[in-house]
């Protein structure tokens, strides 16, 4: 336990404002939380009140206070979705949303143990295989000239490749109707409409996200079952977490399935597709360094698909999906709550408080990465001096775990692109940021396919992902 000091001074922060409050704030926050985070941080330090008056959020920037809540699970526990949104118990709401990352305690400790198998080597190398598969497949249609949205194409592809490593989906459509209705659950539950007005009355988003649950909870349940009643071996991740047990030999109720299935079917398509994208546009802006990531893949693949032995082979290929995930997160932030009052730098955060680490802002400090906005694959050739300043799969104990997983797909999914087709950045598109649950681009990435080999020309790029990358 930290002893609080009387005297620490009062976290700085913006008036807040008429009427509105602390309120005015989270609005000014969920419209764009990377602008409000930049400002809070150049303005006022590394914590920062929401609002100075009322001190319920607060940003705790920089990878030494990241340190010091991401190793301190007592005092900083993950917040219940309770806090910020109405969450009627025993749920279908309820249960989607109590997955391994919404867990404290030992209760975390359990599922975590209980899940960490599905992951092992010897499973991600069958997922290997599976992803090559999906990707071929997916990209056989794909023809020189056609025009394409990398965006919408990358977060299609990587939902049919959690569809088919999840829950063993060979069907497009049926993975594509899954993913339809969670992106709708995703988008309804992240609306400003819910947050604004949580009530469950007639016509409201509230209502429609506690009937979206309802739907998306029995598909999910409806796999369950399907899985149950099939007695051969399956080698998808639902069918493993299934038989998987804990040291007493209890296993997952359907309650903590549907959770945990949930979290990692959200995961493994929103953050992999969008990171995906977001690497492949800054491929193209950068053609000196794509030509030099396509001699190592001829040097390693020699036109072929990679497998498990080559992905070890590829850093350059590792380093630009790194620098991508540094620069264009997709998670941008993460929230802890505090359980008793605990002390960051100068200050006393209070009981209750809302802690926020920025992950966006922790990747653009110099004394971390000198010329944050540059995409410099290079900073990659060495693992970080701090490991609290890389924080895309965030770090200690709750490091995300499926980020070997995640790696791995985007290796394979771009080493097998990059060699097929050439990608040219259509002239003067707009590229816009939007951050909802991930990061991004708001109009998507408009590409046109070229020959194999063939190197784009840096096209010129409108939008605020100038604030983001330094593309000059």
């Amino acid at each position: 336990m930290t002893t609080a000091r009387p005297s620490s001074p009062p976290i700085p922060g913006p008036s807040a404002l008429p009427l509105l409050g602390l309120q005015g704030s989270l609005i000014k926050f969920s419209l764009d939380p990377v602008a409000h985070m930049r400002e809070a941080h150049a303005t006022y330090g590394n914590v920062v009140a929401f609002a100075k008056q009322d001190p319920k959020w607060v940003y705790a920037f920089g990878a030494e206070n990241n340190q010091r809540v991401l190793t301190d699970n007592t005092t900083f526990h993950i917040p219940s979705m309770s806090l910020t949104l109405p969450i009627p118990p025993g749920s279908s709401l309820d249960r989607l949303n109590s997955g391994l990352i919404t867990m404290n305690g030992e209760r975390h400790k359990k599922q975590r143990r209980l899940i960490m198998p599905v992951f092992h080597k010897k499973h991600l190398d069958v997922y290997c295989e599976d992803m090559v598969r999906v990707t071929e497949e997916y990209i056989s249609g794909w023809k020189v000239g056609q025009q394409l949205n990398v965006a919408k194409a990358m977060q299609h592809l990587a939902l049919i490749i959690v569809g088919k490593t999840l829950f063993g989906t060979d069907s497009r459509t049926e993975a594509s109707l899954l993913g339809g209705v969670i992106r709708k659950w995703i988008d309804t539950q992240t609306s400003l409409g819910v947050f604004a007005f949580p009530r469950d009355l007639p016509g409201t988003p509230y209502r429609r996200l506690l009937r979206l649950s309802e739907t998306l909870e029995a598909h999910l349940l409806k796999k369950i079952e399907q899985k149950r009643a099939n007695p051969e071996p399956q080698h998808d991740l639902l069918w493993l977490l299934m038989q998987a047990r804990d040291e007493e030999g209890t296993e997952m109720t359907d309650h903590e399935l549907i959770g945990q299935a949930n979290n990692l079917f959200n995961g493994g398509h929103e953050t992999s597709g969008n990171a995906l994208g977001w690497t492949l546009f800054l491929l193209s802006q950068h053609p000196e360094i794509l030509a030099n990531v396509l001699e190592e893949l001829k040097s390693v693949l020699r036109g072929g698909a990679p497998g498990v032995e080559h992905l070890g082979k590829l850093p350059l290929l590792e380093g630009c999906i790194k620098e991508s995930l540094r620069l264009l997160p997709p998670g941008t932030y993460s929230m802890r709550v505090v359980n008793e009052p605990v002390e960051l730098g100068a200050h006393t955060i209070p009981k209750g408080t809302l802690v926020i680490l920025s992950i966006y802002m922790t990747h653009m400090m110099p004394e971390l990465y000198p010329e944050p906005r540059k995409f410099k694959p290079e900073r990659w050739h060495k693992a970080p001096a701090n490991p609290y300043g890389f924080m895309t799969f965030s770090a200690g104990a709750r490091r995300c775990i499926g980020a070997e997983f995640a790696m791995m797909e985007m290796k394979i999914v771009l080493a097998i692109l990059l060699q097929r087709f050439s990608m040219q950045l259509d002239a003067g598109a707009r590229i816009d940021r939007r951050v909802r649950l991930t990061l991004f681009p708001k109009r998507g990435i408009p590409m046109t396919l070229g020959e194999p080999g063939r190197l784009p020309v840096r096209a010129g790029v409108r939008g605020n992902i100038h604030e983001m990358v330094d593309l000059s």
